[in-house]
C-alpha cells in the first residue's frame, strides 16, 4: 500500500493501471480483499482519475458478485458431501445451506449485478 500510494500520488494513471491487472488475476474473496484493502487509494491518491469513485465501486461490486457465485456453489456441493460417514452435519443440513446459496445469495448476486450495470452505464453517460 506505501508503494501504490506513493505511485499513486505522482502517476496516478500506472497506479490504477496496476490495480485494474494485479486484481483480475485473483479470484472470489482474494479479489474481494484485495479490492476493499485499495478502495480508500481511490477516494483519496487516486480521486484525480476520471471516475474514480466508480471505478472503485465497480471493482467491489464485480468482486463481491464472484464471491457470491463461488460461495453459491461451494454451499450447494455439500449435499454430496453430508452422505459421507465423516460428515458431523446431514442432508437436512446441506439442504438449508442449498436454499440459502439459491435463495439469498443468488437475489444478493443479481441485484450486485443490476447495480454494477447502472453504475456502468452512468459512468459513461454522464
Amino acid at each position: 500500500m506505501d508503494v501504490l500510494r506513493n505511485v499513486a500520488g505522482e502517476h496516478p494513471e500506472i497506479a490504477d493501471e496496476f490495480i485494474t491487472a494485479w486484481t483480475s488475476t485473483l479470484e472470489g474473496a482474494e479479489r474481494l480483499a484485495a479490492s476493499l484493502a485499495v478502495s480508500s487509494l481511490y477516494v483519496l491518491d487516486l480521486v484525480h482519475l476520471e471516475h474514480a469513485e466508480d471505478r472503485m465501486l465497480k471493482s467491489v461490486l464485480d468482486a463481491s458478485i464472484q464471491t457470491l457465485q463461488e460461495l453459491q456453489h461451494e454451499l450447494a456441493d455439500y449435499s454430496e458431501v453430508a452422505i459421507s460417514p465423516d460428515a458431523s452435519f446431514d442432508t437436512g443440513f446441506a439442504e438449508i445451506l442449498q436454499n440459502i446459496a439459491t435463495g439469498p445469495l443468488e437475489q444478493a448476486a443479481t441485484q450486485l449485478q443490476t447495480q454494477t450495470e447502472l453504475l456502468n452505464s452512468s459512468m459513461y453517460n454522464v
